[in-house]
């Protein structure tokens, strides 16, 4: 039994646009690129970084930085660095090796600037 022109054609259609819907799939369900494996953007103190971020906010955005202080607070998410800088840990068992005003470096990701609190906010931080 021979198929039709017009059946040939939608099936190629079909095939076509699964694939093609199958290739964008995988492309966005791809995992993220783990923390560790990225590049650094800005490595220094923590009153450096709050210097070049809080007139530059949004070209900040997303960016990965080390950053180094005095832990001032800790809670049961992350750090509070030099009163200024919430460090959202990705391990939380991680905070059992962080002692209350000891120097600590992290690398994290920069996900905004409150305002309000006047805090720099990072997350997925490990320690360095």
């Amino acid at each position: 039994m021979s198929l039709s022109k017009k059946n040939k054609l939608i099936i190629t259609f079909l095939l076509v646009f699964s694939v093609i819907g199958f290739a964008i799939y995988t492309y966005a369900m791809q995992p993220p690129t783990a923390i560790e494996n990225k590049k650094i953007d800005f490595s220094g103190s923590s009153d450096e970084l709050l210097l070049k971020i809080i007139d530059h906010t949004e070209e900040w955005q997303d960016k990965i930085v080390v950053v180094s202080g005095e832990v001032t607070n800790i809670d049961e998410n992350g750090v509070m660095l030099s009163s200024k800088i919430y460090c959202q840990l990705k391990q939380v068992s991680d905070l059992q090796k962080i002692n209350p005003s000891n120097n600590i470096s992290l690398k994290g990701r920069i996900i905004g600037y409150d305002d309000l609190l006047e805090e720099l906010k990072l997350d997925q931080c490990i320690i360095q």
